[in-house]
């Protein structure tokens, strides 16, 4: 089961919910279909609550006998929030391999950057059969907690000028590591992953880290607002970073002003606008 409703601290009986009052869709799109037996179906129980929609996938599977029944499994539980910041992604590419470890891993490349995200796509039953396109998509990051920083007082030009290659170091790429040592040294090279590692905000003004949809993210405030989900207060906060805007969903209580400097840690989720 996702992690999603723990992570804003939301009651389970909303998949339940979902299930016994939310529309019903038998999902279509053509990444299950190697997944999928003759006698199974992938179903989505899909239900709004304000700017959020809940998204229960269960696994249906009919009994061919005399007593004939059917069978439910829960796959997962998605809490999707569609007011995020909407980008528009090509060459989608589901990371599901089997329904016993369902995911709804998504990497997709934005059209605008040609950079690629990696998000749970929360409404993925949504999607029609093959996609013929580009297809906009909402982004949040999930976050239990956000962290006030102090304006950056240190510029790096070094390592603002070699940041793509410090981020493929981190991510263990041997090639990019030569690269860094034949661009400033090898000593320059141990400084700069070590202080990458332990104190990014020390670096870099804004900042994006990611390893799968787990992202790292240093950004500055350009909106906050409070949102309610079935009673429960959380803020929905814009940020910019790295020439990126990005929303984020975090049920901590902040007090964030317009240009402030946040750290956070959190899971990337979107909803496509279909």
């Amino acid at each position: 089961m996702d992690d999603s409703f723990s992570l804003l601290e939301l009651e389970k009986e909303l998949c339940q919910e979902a299930r016994e009052s939310g529309s019903k869709t038998v999902v279509k799109h053509y990444v299950f279909e190697d997944l999928l037996d003759t006698s199974e179906s992938l179903i989505c129980y899909s239900k709004d609550h304000g700017q959020f929609s809940v998204y229960s996938y269960v696994l249906l599977k009919e009994k061919s006998s005399f007593f004939s029944r059917k069978e439910e499994t829960e796959l997962g539980c998605y809490l999707g929030y569609r007011n995020g910041t909407i980008y528009t992604f090509e060459d989608f590419n589901f990371k599901i391999s089997s329904l016993e470890e369902f995911t709804l891993l998504t990497e997709a490349v934005e059209v605008t950057t040609g950079n690629s995200f990696y998000f749970e796509l929360c409404n993925l039953c949504k999607l029609p059969e093959k996609l013929s396109g580009e297809l906009d998509v909402t982004l949040s990051i999930y976050t239990r907690a956000i962290k006030k920083l102090p304006p950056l007082t240190h510029f790096d030009q070094l390592a603002d000028e070699n940041r793509e290659l410090l981020k493929l170091v981190l991510k263990g790429n041997s090639k990019a590591r030569e690269k860094l040592e034949a661009e400033v040294g090898e000593s320059e090279t141990e400084r700069l992953i070590e202080e990458f590692k332990s104190k990014p905000e020390e670096l870099f003004d804004t900042c994006i880290l990611s390893s799968g949809n787990s992202y790292t993210v240093i950004g500055i405030v350009t909106a906050v607002e409070k949102v309610e989900m079935e009673g429960r207060e959380l803020h929905s906060i814009d940020i910019f970073s790295e020439e990126l805007e990005l929303t984020v969903l975090t049920p901590q209580p902040v007090q964030l002003l317009e240009g402030e400097r946040i750290q956070l840690n959190g899971r990337m989720f979107g909803v496509a606008v279909v």
